[in-house]
């Protein structure tokens, strides 16, 4: 059983990482540890991470990681899924000398963030790598296709919103069974893709145009938006992690309904401490369902708190947009980091000690282009900043929440001058040790408008005219 740290990044090293993630950022835990020797995604790594983290980097990585992206060739930023991401890049890799830019006669361990795709594994292949990934779990439709996976929860005991799965959209029939606003999904997508509230007719068209049925349709419920990480291990065992309130319908911030805009560590501790207790216990039952099928790894529990009544919305069953945020308020800890032990776990090493389960002072909050096509003319500068007579001044190096004061900010993800930003992608997340939103993740704090302000002052966007075509 592994329950250190240093036995933890050893055995990751053994074997040089491949990371497959849509943003550098999301493999920070394992780049810190220098478990990572390449990682492919879609956004690029914001400035100073290849300095810090790649060959030759101050941080602890060893021989460091290279990053190979799509948006600085691109120049563009969209809404491109990880894996047409991902295809992109090793098509650039390939035609551009990959097999000798290092790739060929290399051995890499997967650290996936998601499934590998079998083209992904052709391409290296073609590279003349050699790819070692985890032994496979058994074939599991409940952790993929949100319809399967709804009537699964019920079957463990789960308490999960009214719903139906419709193979055509009325409106009227919809409204009748679950009132004047309910929510429409996609099978498949994550990050808030696909999903869509809907409180008219009019709100239907698009999602039709969009494709994708039959739907999953559900009553909409109101309340404080919860996520819980839970860690199953290779052994069965199943340890809950820090919840988090999940960040939602927060104004000002440019997110859509359903769109990931964040979340904060922090505030759980100001909630009804009964639902919580409630949300822990299924999320409990439903991990060692999870662990029965052949389950491991970690796993996100999305919640709504509809008073005492805690209601399981979905399962996110790979690493999460919060689990690198997690991670950093483990490793400033001591204590092993869930990415890590996720990592282990899927290559059947099992890690043992129990995760806290106590608030911790860590938030993080994604700002979106909320205007039509735009080109970057000018944007803030990544790392550490602390406002002052309502502006952001840089304060030095910062990657995350380690390098933040009580006083201070990160800005990460930002778009690069010269980028052509579409409506709705991130300009920036900012990351602080201090909540920027009210206790259910809702509003802005004065605080937040503040920072929120100050950022977007900071940019100097030339709406395209005409828009390029999405």
């Amino acid at each position: 059983m592994i329950t250190s740290c240093d036995e933890a990044v050893a055995r990751l090293r053994a074997v040089p990482g491949l990371s497959c993630c849509p943003r550098p950022l999301f493999a920070l835990p394992l780049l810190r540890s220098g478990c990572v020797a390449e990682v492919l995604s879609v956004e690029g790594p914001d400035a100073g991470w290849a300095g810090e983290f790649g060959p030759g980097g101050s941080g602890p990585g060893g021989s460091g990681a290279r990053f190979h992206a799509l948006e600085p060739h691109s120049l563009v930023r969209d809404n491109t899924s990880l894996g047409a991401g991902v295809d992109e890049v090793l098509r650039r890799i390939a035609t551009t000398g990959g097999a000798g830019g290092g790739w060929r006669g290399r051995t890499l361990a997967l650290l996936p963030y998601t499934a590998m795709k079998a083209e992904w594994r052709a391409a290296l292949e073609a590279l003349g790598t050699r790819l070692v990934e985890p032994p496979p779990m058994p074939a599991m439709p409940v952790l993929g296709d949100k319809r399967v996976q709804r009537a699964w929860l019920r079957s463990t005991g789960a308490v999960t919103p009214p719903d139906a799965v419709v193979p055509a959209l009325d409106h009227r029939e919809l409204r009748r069974r679950f009132g004047g606003r309910y929510v429409v999904q996609a099978p498949l997508g994550s990050g808030g893709k696909g999903t869509h509230l809907v409180s008219g007719e009019d709100g239907l068209p698009p999602i039709r145009r969009a494709g994708g049925g039959p739907w999953l349709v559900s009553g909409y419920v109101e309340g404080p938006a919860v996520n819980l990480h839970v860690l199953v291990s290779a052994d069965g065992t199943v340890r809950l992690l820090r919840p988090s309130v999940q960040l939602t319908r927060v104004e000002g911030v440019g997110a859509p309904f359903g769109a990931y805009s964040g979340c904060d560590f922090a505030a759980p501790a100001l909630l009804a401490p009964l639902p919580l207790a409630r949300a822990d216990s299924m999320a409990r039952r439903v991990g060692e369902a999870l662990a029965a099928l052949g389950y491991r790894g970690l796993f996100g529990a999305d919640f709504v708190l509809d008073g005492d009544r805690p209601v399981l919305l979905e399962l996110n069953c790979r690493m999460q947009g919060s689990t690198w945020l997690l991670g950093e308020v483990e490793s400033a800890e001591g204590a092993l980091p869930s990415a890590l032990r996720h990592m282990l776990e899927l290559y059947g090493h099992v890690t043992g000690g129990e995760g806290r389960t106590d608030a911790a002072g860590a938030a993080q909050l994604v700002v979106r282009h909320s205007g039509p096509t735009a080109r970057v003319a000018g944007a803030p500068g990544g790392g550490l900043h602390r406002l002052k007579d309502g502006r952001l001044r840089h304060c030095g190096a910062g990657f995350g929440l380690l390098e933040c004061g009580p006083d201070d900010c990160v800005l990460l993800q930002l778009p690069s001058p010269g980028m052509v930003v579409r409506p709705g992608v991130p300009l920036a997340r900012i990351v602080a040790r201090r909540s920027l939103t009210t206790p259910d993740g809702t509003a802005l704090t004065e605080g937040g408008r503040r920072l929120v302000r100050a950022l977007r002052a900071g940019f100097t966007l030339e709406a395209l005219e005409p828009a390029l075509p999405c």
